[in-house]
C-alpha cells in the first residue's frame, strides 16, 4: 500500500471507529440507565470548579467531550509522526499536512460552536464537526422549533454548512 492510500486508510479508520464507538454506545445505553461517569481526574477538577458534584447528564457531557478530544489528539500524533517520516514522499506530506490542518480547524469549529451554543442558553452541549456535517447534542428532553433553529444557526455562523448538513439531538 502506497503512503498515500495508508494516510487515507488511517483516517478512514479511526473516523469509522468513533463513528462504531458512538453507535454502539448509544444504543446499548438504555433509556433508564445514565450515562457512566467520566474519570475521576475529570470529575475532581469540574466538582471543585462547580462546587458540587456532576449530574449524569453533564458526566455524559464531559465524556462526549473528553473520548472525541482523545481520539482526535490520536489522530493529530499519527499524522504529524507520519509528517516525520524521512521517505514520505511530497505528495503524501501534502496530504498529512491538509488532514492535520483540516482537523485542527474542526476541532477549533467544535469548541467554538460550543461557546456559541453555552452563550445562547444551551451549557450542555456537544459538537461534532466534519468537512460535510455537523452533530450537534443538546442536554435537554425536548427541543421546540425555536431552539432548533437557534442551534442550527449558531452552527451555521461558526461552520457555513447548509441546514440540511447539520443533525442536532436532544439527550436527556
Amino acid at each position: 500500500m502506497k503512503r498515500p492510500q495508508l494516510i487515507r486508510f488511517a483516517a478512514f479508520v479511526m473516523v469509522l471507529a468513533v463513528l462504531l464507538g458512538y453507535v454502539v454506545y448509544h444504543r446499548a445505553e438504555p433509556k433508564s440507565v445514565s450515562a457512566p461517569n467520566p474519570p475521576p481526574s475529570t470529575t475532581t477538577n469540574l466538582e471543585s470548579a462547580s462546587g458540587g458534584s456532576l449530574s449524569n447528564l453533564e458526566s455524559y457531557f464531559v465524556n462526549y467531550r473528553a473520548e472525541r478530544d482523545r481520539v482526535m489528539s490520536q489522530e493529530i500524533a499519527t499524522l504529524q509522526n507520519l509528517l516525520k517520516e524521512p521517505g514520505l514522499s511530497a505528495q503524501a506530506k501534502t496530504e498529512a499536512t491538509q488532514t492535520l490542518v483540516r482537523d485542527t480547524q474542526e476541532m477549533k469549529q467544535e469548541m467554538e460552536v460550543e461557546r456559541l451554543l453555552s452563550a445562547r442558553g444551551f451549557p450542555l452541549a456537544a459538537a461534532t464537526i466534519t468537512q460535510n456535517s455537523a452533530v450537534v447534542v443538546v442536554g435537554a428532553a425536548k427541543l421546540d422549533n425555536q431552539q432548533v433553529a437557534q442551534i442550527a444557526d449558531a452552527v451555521m455562523t461558526v461552520t457555513h454548512l447548509p441546514p440540511q448538513e447539520i443533525v442536532i439531538m436532544p439527550k436527556s
